[in-house]
């Protein structure tokens, strides 16, 4: 249960603070990433988190495709990934954890009434 509620809960807190930060800023989206780039240190941390966010993609597509999934199932959460960093791995985590959980509560029925 665990495998999907803490990337859940996770998910909800982060896109929260998400939209508070978005909904309380003086600055459109453009105007931040502006910013940032800007300076050569904010610039360096940009693009250290969207290494890391590329890292973690490869990391989906080949487990999804473990999973028997195709890159049509992946890209949303690329999509998201790309727009709001790590909602989309964490959605991703957070369907999958589902997944495994529904998965071994059904196979743990199965299993009961053959028994």
């Amino acid at each position: 249960m665990l495998r999907f509620l803490v990337p859940f809960v996770t998910l909800i807190v982060f896109m929260g603070y998400t939209i508070f930060a978005i909904a309380t800023s003086d600055q459109t989206l453009g105007q931040f990433a502006g910013d940032l780039m800007r300076r050569p240190t904010t610039a360096l941390v940009v693009f250290d988190v969207y290494l890391a966010l590329l890292m973690i993609a490869t990391w989906m597509f080949f487990d999804a495709r473990r999973r028997g999934h195709g890159i049509g199932y992946l890209l949303v959460f690329y999509v998201i990934t790309f727009c709001f960093g790590s909602a989309g791995p964490l959605a991703y985590l957070t369907l999958r954890g589902w997944r495994d959980y529904r998965r071994m509560r059904v196979g743990s029925r199965a299993s009961d009434t053959t028994t």
